[in-house]
């Protein structure tokens, strides 16, 4: 619900006008109708003007944060100094407007304040206390568990080995080592084991000398050396080559470290975070990974649970991640999750952990069409989940009218392919042959997400896009 406070009438009609395909707009033609409005509606957004005959915009901006704390406000003015506008802000105003303006610029602010407002309402995630480490949110008592063993850890120098399934935010774990132990001023330099080819992996932990190998023009600092002071982290150990775990070990006995092609040691003080999503107790039996390496990194352990062990930090991250994507994209309104949507995304056991729900959060937030994530907007395999194996993942979810209306637009989307592949991607002949008109046939396509341009000829077949 938006606010609009101006006390030009036109103001009042014009805004109303552009906003009514998004909000419902309430308008007040002074100070005094705003606060009563405030004080009775439950408001998200304000749009007001500075001068006011009963009340300027800076006294409506701190009598909403009295009455409507959690709403938005956009002041907007004639009279725009650079003075105003930093009083406006300081006084925790989203934005301003200085007049005149042009309306779609106006729409596109208070759609993204409309945005920042919704998720508030819906998020219990942007308060302070979820993070139970930096840049780690949660409400479960195993990953509050969890932070107080690594908060124990940090404060120490020990060597530190972070398990846990792909996706699961080892890394994020590992930064919170660093951020949290002294050596926080120094570099916390991060690499994946398993990004960098074997041959040159020797080379980049530890540097070389000019001439060590062929291309290599000049000496060169490792990682080791470029942390020094600080934490390196190196990722999926587990796939290091047994010979580079042999002077790994070496490196974590001495405190030093010998450039490739040089005989020189040179002394670092590093401290080694590592991670991997391998069972490294079961590699040493195999013999594929050294015993003397297990036992230098199994010095502090920290075993990240996998995200259907800790279902009720699940809703907690969805809308920090669509609160991250409302941000991001500030032209577009997401304002939550419908109820359905909520409930697939609660249900699905998540097999690629956080970074798998991240990934679906981002695809729903392009997909949606109304700015709250509906069901349709999910991956498919949430929904084909929160329906049953035994069935059409359409039929069950939701009420018969819900139903009908998946399968409409499912159906709808179906024929635009079909007549964009019969015309080889060619708009005015599927048009025509649809019986629409050109510019109704093109937001047809926009609606049901059909990109014209992947049914032309030799373009390929567009089904491997689903």
């Amino acid at each position: 619900m938006v606010l609009i406070v101006d006390d030009k009438h036109n103001m009042l009609r014009l805004m109303s006008k552009v906003l009514k395909n998004d909000a419902t707009v309430l308008t007040a033609g002074g100070g005094t109708e705003a606060l009563r409005i405030l004080a009775n509606e439950p408001v998200d957004a304000v749009l007001c003007d500075l001068k006011m005959p009963d009340m300027s915009g800076l006294e409506v901006l701190q009598a909403q944060q009295r009455l409507r704390p959690d709403a938005e406000f956009i002041l907007m003015t004639a009279y725009a100094t650079v003075g105003t506008a930093v009083d406006a802000l300081k006084l925790g105003a989203y934005d301003y407007l200085t007049k005149p303006f042009e309306p779609e610029a106006a729409r596109a602010i208070i759609l993204r304040a409309l945005s920042r407002a919704g998720l508030a309402k819906t998020d219990a995630v942007g308060a302070s206390d979820s993070f139970v480490l930096p840049g780690v949110l949660a409400r479960s008592q195993v990953m509050r568990e969890l932070a107080t063993l690594v908060r124990r850890i940090a404060d120490s120098d020990m060597t530190t080995l972070v398990l846990g399934e792909t996706g699961t935010g080892k890394e994020r774990v590992a930064r919170a080592v660093h951020e949290l132990s002294p050596r926080v001023n120094g570099r916390f330099v991060a690499l994946n084991c398993a990004a960098i080819p074997t041959e040159l992996l020797e080379s980049e932990l530890f540097g070389h000398a000019k001439g060590a190998f062929t291309g290599a023009s000049s000496e060169r600092r490792g990682l080791f050396e470029e942390a020094d002071g600080g934490s390196l982290f190196l990722d999926e150990i587990g796939d290091m080559r047994p010979s580079l775990q042999a002077k790994l070990t070496r490196v974590l006995e001495e405190r030093t470290i010998r450039r490739v092609g040089e005989a020189k040691e040179r002394a670092i003080d590093v401290r080694l975070i590592a991670a991997t999503h391998r069972d490294l107790e079961a590699m040493v039996r195999a013999e594929t990974f050294r015993q003397d390496l297990w036992y230098r990194l199994n010095v502090a352990l920290v075993e990240l649970p996998p995200l259907r062990d800790r279902s009720e930090d699940i809703e907690l991250l969805a809308h920090h991640f669509l609160r991250e994507q409302a941000e991001r994209a500030p032209g577009r309104r997401l304002v939550g999750f419908a109820r359905l949507a909520l409930d697939a995304i609660l249900a699905y056991d998540w097999p690629g952990n956080v970074r798998q729900l991240r990934s679906a959060i981002e695809r729903a937030s392009v997909i949606t069409s109304t700015g709250e994530i509906g069901l349709g907007d999910l991956p498919r395999e949430l929904i084909r989940a929160a329906a049953g194996p035994e069935e059409d993942p359409t039929l069950t979810i939701g009420s018969w009218s819900q139903a009908i209306e998946r399968g409409r637009i499912e159906t709808g989307r179906r024929y635009l392919e079909a007549v964009l592949r019969r015309h080889g991607g060619r708009v005015a002949d599927a048009a025509s042959h649809a019986g629409v008109e050109r510019g109704s046939f093109y937001r047809l396509l926009r609606k049901h997400g059909v990109d014209p341009v992947a049914f032309r000829r030799g373009a390929g077949d567009p089904g491997s896009r689903k």
